[in-house]
């Protein structure tokens, strides 16, 4: 009878540790993939505002050199400087935003490493355990088991934390909206329009995520709880 009760409860437990890892490598998943539109999104308004701030001393350096009146006939009269000014903004445009996106991965990769790294290390665990089950003598070493709770502890203390919410990438992505639909459109009113409907969708989505999947993990992290203590006093 002991016997049975021993197994249910190590059955139990291992459930509970696969599901931590397929919600872990899940939500690694879904946040490398947000992590790679934030990305995007703060190089292109990097490049943007780079290449605006540029152009603007470049043509403020022409006014207050030939002064307002002469702007328009220097234009006119000097194309290819002007051409020169439009190249040095759009190359330090593009050099800013290209630093921006390799900084941001930097940062991203170090913030994930962690988690990354318990996760391949539970997922090893479990292919060990699963490996050992299927053997003659059907027993799961208790050596392999206590790390592989070690590490699911510290999973489902470093996921939420990870999980958390990220409202200003949804006015990140408003902005690239806006930003985008003034140079198609040319309408500041429409552009506006346009940025704070990306932005109040993206801060909705964000919000019904996170509360769903931090309801989900603390629920499995009670589940969790109680099934390794239960597992424990059989040791």
């Amino acid at each position: 009878m002991y016997a049975a009760e021993d197994l249910k409860r190590r059955q139990e437990i291992q459930s509970s540790l696969k599901s931590i890892v397929e919600t872990s490598d899940g939500w690694l998943g879904r946040i490398r993939k947000r992590e790679f539109r934030v990305r995007l999104a703060s190089s292109f308004i990097t490049f943007v505002l780079v290449f605006l701030a540029v152009a603007v001393i470049d043509l403020g350096s022409i006014v207050g050199q030939y002064g307002l009146q002469y702007f328009s006939s220097f234009i006119q009269e000097h194309p290819a400087r002007i051409a020169a000014f439009g190249l040095t903004a759009l190359a330090g445009g593009l050099i800013s935003g290209v630093v921006t996106y390799f900084l941001l991965k930097r940062n991203h990769e170090a913030r994930l490493k962690e988690l990354s790294f318990l996760v391949t290390q539970m997922k090893r665990k479990i292919s060990e355990e699963d490996q050992q089950e299927k053997s003659s003598t059907g027993e799961v070493s208790e050596g392999i088991t206590e790390n592989a709770l070690f590490l699911a502890d510290k999973i489902l203390t470093l996921l939420p934390g990870l999980v958390r919410r990220r409202n200003q990438d949804s006015l990140l992505f408003g902005f690239v909206a806006f930003i985008l639909t003034a140079i198609i459109g040319q309408n500041p009113a429409v552009a506006i329009l346009v940025g704070v409907i990306v932005w109040i969708y993206f801060r909705y989505e964000t919000r019904k995520s996170y509360d769903q999947e931090i309801s989900r993990i603390e629920e499995q992290k009670r589940i969790f709880e109680q099934r390794k203590k239960d597992f424990i006093e059989t040791l």
